[in-house]
This record gives C-alpha cells, structure tokens and sequence, in this order.
C-alpha cells in the first residue's frame, strides 16, 4: 500500500506503529518476520563455468570451437585405423580458443576487483529510532517496517517513509529523480495517488540526503521494497542485444564460413572430377577427398582472431584504467569507439551537483564567485548561515542547504581561507532570524565595531523593495535578476543595516555549475559525429539553460518534458526522438525507453550518469557508464564502465580508444584473411593437379606463428596515426569486414596464391632441384610478412605513412625475418628443407616484396575507379577501407 495519498494516523495504524512510542518489541518482532532486514539483494554473480561458457558462446569462438571438434575427431579416426595422423591444426585451435577465454576471464576479473574496491560505503550506517517510547541508535539493516526514524540536516535516508513531523525539512533527491535543486518536505501533505515520486513532498526515499531542517518519517518500504530496491531488480534481467563487436564477429564468421565451403565444394567437385578422369574412384579415395575439403573450410576461419581481439582488448583496458576508466566488461573497450548517441543524465555528470557562486553583482561592480573581496559579504556568506562544508577524503562535501555552502564554498576560494569557522567566531551573534516560506529572508545580528550590524540575505523582491534606492535602480536590479532567472539560475540578494537604513551589497548569481572538461569533451563529441542527448529529472527550464551553454541544443523546440511522450508507443517514439534533444522530468522508465528505441534505430548508445535513477538506463545501454566518485553503488553495478575521476572528458577518451581497437581488427583481418585465401587458394589448386601437400606440419606450424604471432599481434596494438576523432561512427549494423576490405583481400590471396603456384609448379625463379622446397616454404612466409606490412595502413594511404610513429612493427618483422633465416640456414633437416643460396634469398625477397607494389598499384586504381581524390580522411567522413 501507498502512503503518501493517506494521512498519517492511517499509515501509523496500518503499520502497527505509534506516533510517540514507536514500534513495541512485541510489533518489531512480527513486522521482522513479515518483511525482514534492510537489504537490498545483490544480483547473483555468475560463477566460474558459467562465465567461461558465456565468453565460449561469442561466435567465432563457436565457429573455432566446431573446427576443433571436426578436425580432433577426423584425426582420432585416422589414429584408431592405424592411418598417418597429425594433432597439429586441432590443438593450435584449442589452444587459441582457450587463450582467448582466459584473458577475458583474467582481465574482467581484475575489473571486478577493482569495482568493488569503489563500494564500501552505506555499509556500516548508523540512524536513531523511537521503540517503546525511548530513542536508540540501530545499524541500518536492522531498521524496520513500522519504526519512527529521527531524520535531521545531514542525514542519509536508509528506507522509504512516510513523514510524521516535518520542520523546515529539505532533502536532495537528486540520485533519485535528478532534481538539482532540495525539495522542500511537508508531513501534513496529501499527496494526489497519480503524483509522480518528485512530487510526493510528503514522503522521504531511501539513498537521499536531508540538507536542512528536521523530522521524523515512519517507514513504510526496506530493502527489495523501497524505490531504490525495485530499480535494483530490474538490473537483474539481461541486455536485450548482444554487443556490437559480438554482432560485427558473427556477421564476420558467416562470410568466412560461406567462403571456406564454398572452396571447399569446389575442390571436392573438382578433385572427384580428377579421381573419374584417373579411374580411381574407390570408397577410401572419396573418404579420404571429403575428409581434405572439411578441413578446407577450417582452414578457412582465422583461428588468431579472438586472441587478437583478447589481448587488443586486455591492453587497452589497462591504457584505459590509466585514464580513469574502469571497464568492467571486455567487450565494452571496443563498443565505446561506435558509440553514436551519449544519453547523459544532467546533474551530476554534466553539472557537480553542486551549488556554487558563478558570479556576484555589487554596487556598480561585477566579479567572479571567487573573487569577491568584500568583509561584509564574507559576513553574510558565513555568519548569516547554518550550513558547513566537512573535509572528507581531502574533498570538501556540503551539509546543510546547498545555497548556503555555496557561499561559504565562495568566501573559502575569494578569501584563501579554509578555516572559515574561526572567521564565523570573530564575531558575537545577538539574534538570528532563520529562513520562512512566509518572510522570504534570513538575518543575523552580530556586533561589529561596537555596534549592532543585521546582516539579510533573501529573495530579490523582498530585498531590493526594502532597501534605500532609486526607483529607476531598483526596477533596472529586477530585470537583470529576471534575465538570470530565465537561465535557470538562483539569485540571492544581500543587505546589512548599521541602525540607520538597510544598505543594499548587491546579488549573487547561484547555479549547479558545468563540470571542468565537459564544454570540451561536447565539442570533442560533436566533431567524432556522436549525438548527445539530455536525459534528466530536472525542470526544462534548467535543462535548457545547461544545454545551451554547452551548445548542444538550437532552440527550445528540442527541449520537451517527460509527460508529453511517456505515453507514446515505441514506433510513434522512434519518429520524433531524433529531433528531441532534451527529455526534461526524465523518469527511470522513460530513460530506459529511450534507451532501447535508440538501438531499434540501429544506433550504439552509450549512458552515462551517476544516480538510481540512472541505472536501468546503464544497464541496457551499449555502453553504460558511471561516475566513479558521486555514482550510487546501484549506478555503478549496472554499468559497463566506470569513470574514476568522473570526468565526462574520460568518455571521449574511451571513445578515441575504441575506436582504434576496432580499426586495428581490420588490419589484423585483411592480414590473417588474406593468408587464408592465398594458403587456401594454393592448397586447393595442388590438390586439384594431383600434387602432394606444399607444407609439411612444421612448416605449417611456424606459418601459423606468423599468422598469429608477434607480427600478427603488433597489428592489433598498432596507434593509428589518422585523426579517429573526426571520423563518423562505425554503425552497429556495419560488418566489420567491408566490401572494399574483401576485394582487397581477394586481390592480394589471388595475387599471392598465383606467384606460389607458378613457383611450385613452374620453378619460376629457377632454383635448384634440391632448394625447391625451401624455396616454397621461405616464399610464402615473406609474403606474409610484406603482406602485413602493407595491412598497416586501411583506406588508401600510402604504405609509408605513418612508418616512423610505429617503429616496433618494423622491429618484429625484422627479427621474425632473422629467425627463417636461421631457420631455413641451422634449422633445415628439422623443416625438411636445405640451405638457400644468397643468390636465392635475394630472389624470394624481391618476388615477396612485390605483394607492396601491387598493393599500391590496386589502391591508385581503386581511387581512378571510384573517382576519389583524397587520401586519409576529411572531417566527418569515413575512409573506404580499400
């Protein structure tokens, strides 16, 4: 039942309480049973072989997984009817497979670890409660349905409670609903039942904060009942879409898949067709035919892949966390550069959550809040106050009301002086006039040179229209202060009086100021191509006026409130969203909504915020992302990620970070592919002729280390050096392997299948008899290293661009070089194969080598074809990944 649309005496009664008294021992009993400790339930982490399978089911680790399965068990066939066998390709996929599992495991372990450092606070949090008439202290866990809770200035409300006894009582809600701004509490309120939780003034919710006055609340919700509690299991359900990169490697793994039977069928046909011409048809041949072109489509998937991705990933969560950001899921580092839409919650992210000083206006004079200089300012600000600023942690946290510490916040950075209780001793305090609704001032009286001085502070009207000034001052005062409050900002204006009249010391603009980094980080977004949405509980007006000042809104036709679509259907949404940039009343559901109608228009969204009411937006998000420092314990459990510093500019980062990961799975794909094609392509052609495999299992081995290998992993750690942050984002339906990539990776495999061929069947480069073999072997592995050489630069830019800022890729191919020397030189009965002639190393390199020229000659086509006279990438627009 609801509590805040009854009156009290109905709430007391129903709950078994008593105004004065409290619960008895005899009622606390029962009402334990009935609805237990002050808990909210944690989500069930997921134990260890549930995660390995979870990380197992991604697909190319499936597609990888199959192949492992496929080739053992042809193997073991073979080993039981005592045939040749060779483990060699089944234990190098094991072995990639798990790899890639277990860095993933180990990496978002060590997040976890780290996360949970983030929460050990709300824990051990003490509050007073009245049982049998007398007052005592319990922990939170202990509090139950029914108690009367002594609330006051400074508290943190552990339960949902209806009020009893409220005086001049002010809690910040705004880790609920996102209003920035206290809410002003009243008992003896009923509330309309259709009243959305913002407007229940009457009541009080657990995870908010009192700043000011007093009360008492009975309580009527703990635990997995309170507000907080039902945001909280609905994190508990999964993301409705699998993430982009997991969606961009499934599309990935069906092409490769189709191209491997594809060559696999054609082999099969034409091998048979060879076995009829021959006259050797005979079950044991065609077994033997249809065994050779399964393990073809094997062949075809590039079992370095995820490891790749593992281990791109892994580095660049521990580059990331040096930045302030703590990925808690793998998957996210690589999902945070598609980001296309940040929905942001306003307070808190966008803002400090702060009320602070942003400029003061004296008598014909205007400064910044933190440069005021004036004493009986400094007197107002400290001693016409109740509030204090508390140094915790080596950060100053405000109790009391959040206007008031933001003048003392002001005096603190004017004056220099941390100390600013012993400036509010200096001087003796005759009587105090506090704060009403009704009179719209506070005063103080102090003694000061002897004499009596009444510091005022209060609203506007009731200020100016009481001091001594000129009619045309006072109504041009007024406009002023008007401009400000259409910008959603509080003013508060100050006076003295001395004994004679009350001398007017100007007006100080009050806002919840725009965190540092944040106007740079929206122009960063805005030049990446990534949308910012408002998502917040806030009024409109404030809203507006944040979002203007960030230049992320035009007109306040972009602005609407919450109430005018929470009622629309998903379709109806899906038109209208892209023109709303400003959800202003947001709700926790409306969030979420917006959330998912986004992805349903395909884009990759991230959220980012810091309250409850944030977090099932978080936790469906593509990217949810909370506030380290400020985040509520819910908020960062639902998320992906977790800002340390809070920085909205570390979003940007991770995004730029991302962004990278992803171009440097291109590369490693165009590589891997393209060795795939050429070694699939060679194979092919000599089974088709009749002629014995070209590798023995050695060699195939160590082609398997250059394919996934340090020259192949150098790729995935490669810096770009084009400017990421002025490119559009990489859409969630995009496949990560393009059109253009695939022509280029057909057109080098070809290119390079067609010299092996010439040279294996042809002995084109006229080596001896007894060097063929060596030849062959040594040919293919510098095609590959050439080739991912050429695999560094994606688009059209020249091979050479950017050589000089990646100086360890060349290191690598280089001693990867060195070691086939000694290899093919020291190493040769062991490979099969006999020593190269100088003469012939210099042949191979000049052969391999050629897979650069023609690479370039094939880019300065494709450019003549597709007209393109760029190279690189202009501002906003994707490079063609030729």
């Amino acid at each position: 039942m609801e509590y805040y649309n009854t009156g009290i005496g109905i709430a007391v009664s129903n709950l078994g309480s008593d105004l004065k008294k409290g619960l008895s021992t005899e009622n606390l009993m029962k009402n334990q049973k009935i609805y237990g400790r002050n808990v909210i339930s944690k989500r069930k982490k997921d134990c260890f072989i549930k995660r390995f399978f979870s990380i197992l089911s991604e697909p190319m680790l499936i597609i990888l997984t199959f192949g492992f399965i496929l080739t053992f068990g042809i193997n073991l066939g073979k080993l039981f009817k005592g045939a040749e066998t060779d483990f060699t390709e089944s234990f190098g996929i094991l072995s990639a497979v798990l790899l890639s599992v277990f860095i993933t495991l180990f990496m978002e372990g060590s997040s976890t670890k780290a996360f949970n450092a983030l929460n050990k606070i709300y824990d051990n949090l003490t509050v007073k409660v009245v049982r049998d008439g007398e007052v005592v202290v319990v922990n939170r866990e202990f509090v139950c349905v029914g108690d009367v809770v002594i609330i006051e200035s400074g508290d943190k409300i552990i339960a949902d409670g209806r009020l009893i006894y409220s005086r001049d009582l002010k809690v910040d809600e705004s880790t609920l609903t996102g209003e920035s701004i206290a809410v002003k509490k009243d008992a003896n309120a009923i509330i309309d039942k259709n009243s959305n939780l913002s407007e229940r003034i009457n009541s009080v919710y657990s995870g908010t904060f009192v700043t000011g006055g007093e009360g008492k609340m009975l309580v009527t919700a703990i635990g997995d009942n309170t507000e907080i509690g039902k945001i909280a299991n609905e994190l508990k359900s999964k993301k409705d879409l699998p993430s982009p990169l997991n969606q961009k490697m499934a599309k990935l793994g069906k092409t490769v898949t189709i191209i491997g039977v594809i060559s696999s069928i054609i082999v099969f046909i034409c091998s048979f067709v060879r076995l009829v011409l021959t006259k050797n048809v005979n079950f044991s041949e065609v077994q033997n035919l249809f065994v050779s072109s399964v393990i073809l489509i094997v062949a075809a998937v590039p079992e370095g892949l995820p490891t790749i991705v593992a281990v791109s990933l892994a580095l660049n969560m521990i580059k990331l966390a040096k930045e302030n950001a703590l990925i808690k899921k793998m998957t996210a580092t690589e999902t945070s550069g598609a980001v296309s839409v940040i929905c942001s919650d306003k307070t808190g992210t966008l803002t400090e959550n702060k009320m602070s000083v942003i400029s003061f206006h004296g008598n014909g004079y205007t400064v910044k809040g933190d440069r005021i200089k004036e004493q009986v300012l400094y007197q107002n600000f400290i001693i016409n106050s109740t509030a204090d600023l508390i140094k915790s942690n080596g950060e100053l946290i405000y109790k009391g009301s959040g206007t008031e510490c933001a003048l003392i916040s002001s005096y603190v950075k004017s004056s220099g002086n941390l100390n600013y209780y012993e400036y509010r001793k200096k001087y003796k305090v005759t009587e105090r006039v506090p704060f009403s609704s009704e009179n719209k001032i506070m005063s103080t009286s102090i003694i000061f040179e002897g004499k009596t001085r009444r510091l005022i502070k209060g609203a506007p009207e009731k200020i100016i229209l009481s001091c001594s000034l000129p009619e045309s001052k006072k109504n041009k005062l007024l406009l002023d202060i008007e401009k400000e409050q259409k910008l959603a900002r509080r003013v508060l204006c100050f006076a003295h009086d001395d004994g004679n009249e009350m001398i007017f010391d100007g007006y100080a603009v009050i806002a919840d100021g725009i965190r540092k980094d944040v106007k740079s980080a929206v122009r960063d977004c805005r030049s990446a191509g990534v949308k910012i949405k408002i998502l917040t509980g806030d009024n409109g007006a404030t809203a507006y006026a944040i979002a203007k000042e960030l230049d992320i809104v035009k007109s306040e036709k972009e602005v609407v409130n919450c109430s005018e679509i929470e009622n629309l259907s998903m379709e109806d949404l899906k038109k209208i969203l892209p023109k709303i940039t400003v959800i202003a009343r947001s709700t926790p559901i409306m969030k979420l909504k917006v959330v998912k109608a986004l992805k349903e228009l395909g884009e990759v969204v991230a959220v980012t915020g810091d309250g409850i009411n944030d977090a099932p937006a978080i936790r469906h998000a593509d990217v949810g992302i909370a506030m380290g420092k400020s985040g509520s314990e819910i908020c960062k459990e639902a998320s992906d990620v977790v800002l340390i510093d809070d920085s909205f500019a570390t979003v940007v980062k991770a995004i730029a970070f991302g962004r990278n990961v992803f171009k440097n799975l291109q590369r490693f794909i165009i590589f891997q592919l393209s060795v795939n094609i050429s070694a699939l392509l060679f194979i092919t052609v000599s089974a088709i002729m009749g002629r014995p495999t070209p590798f023995n299992t050695l060699q195939l081995l160590w082609i398997n280390v250059i394919m996934d290998g340090p020259p192949a992993i150098t790729l995935g750690l490669y810096k770009d050096g084009t400017d990421l942050m002025r490119q559009k984002p990489v859409k969630r339906g995009k496949n990560i392997l393009s059109r253009a990539m695939l022509i280029r990776i057909l057109f080098n495999g070809i290119f390079v299948a067609t010299i092996m061929c010439l040279q294996y069947f042809f002995n084109v480069l006229k080596v001896s008899e007894n060097e063929k073999s060596g030849a062959t072997f040594t040919l293919f592995i510098i095609f590959q290293l050439f080739n991912a050489f050429n695999s560094r630069e994606l688009g059209l830019d020249g091979v050479l661009k950017n050589l000089n800022k990646n100086k360890i890729m060349a290191v690598t191919f280089l001693i990867t070089f060195i070691l086939q020397i000694i290899i093919v030189q020291c190493f040769y009965s062991l490979f099969g194969i006999t020593p190269l002639t100088i003469v012939t190393w210099l042949k191979l390199l000049l052969i391999g080598s050629t897979i650069v020229f023609v690479t370039e000659g094939y880019k300065l086509a494709y450019k003549l074809i597709t007209k393109s006279n760029r190279i690189g990438v202009n501002v906003n627009k994707n490079p063609k990944v030729a």
